[in-house]
């Protein structure tokens, strides 16, 4: 039975028993709750005490886990560039070699044209077949001019004029051999 609180009646200890059973008749009495659905106090705080313990673990965890997402990444990224790094060097160097096979081109204007490909930069690929171009006209040059017979004297001499066309000829065939070979290097890029 539930038990009535005489705080809430003013001037309760002074009135007579009359006025006390009256005052009494008047208070509302609460209806009895039923706390069968609730929880008790301390289980209510045990239980609550242990999830916000598991709340900082899966706080912790997921700190942990970010870091080590973090760390994955950054490897992956330097495993990226040192693949990208080693591509760069494995086809430069395959550029390079081919470069080298076509006439004109010494080992350093190959590797940088190699480089200028890789790159994309392909005004400095053209420069530089230009270049090669002219080195190769030069060598040919060279070559042909080793080859000429000295003139015997003032006059001219048919042998020595067919011999100048055939040099010229020469000349035109291995500069367009050149030329066709650089395109058709360039040519695969493309």
């Amino acid at each position: 039975m539930p038990t009535i609180s005489t705080e809430g009646i003013e001037g309760f200890d002074s009135m007579t028993a009359e006025q006390k059973v009256e005052a009494l008749l008047k208070v509302e009495v609460p209806e009895k709750v039923d706390l069968a659905g609730y929880v008790k106090k301390d289980l209510f705080d045990k239980t609550a005490s242990e999830l916000a313990e598991a709340k900082k673990t899966i706080k912790a965890k997921m700190t942990d886990d970010e870091a080590a997402k973090a760390q994955a990444d950054a490897d992956r990224k330097a495993l990226e560039d040192k693949y990208t790094e080693l591509l760069r060097k494995s086809t430069i160097a395959e550029h390079t070699a081919r470069f080298i096979a076509m006439p004109g081109y010494d080992e350093k204007l190959a590797r940088e044209t190699a480089e200028a490909l890789f790159d994309g930069n392909m005004d400095k690929v053209f420069e530089n077949q230009q270049k090669a171009n002219t080195s190769y006209e030069k060598k040919l040059r060279a070559e042909m001019v080793k080859q000429d017979p000295k003139p015997d004297g003032a006059g001219g001499d048919d042998q020595k004029k067919d011999t100048a066309i055939e040099f010229a000829r020469n000349l035109g065939k291995q500069r367009a051999d050149a030329l066709k070979n650089a395109n058709e290097g360039l040519k695969h890029y493309f």
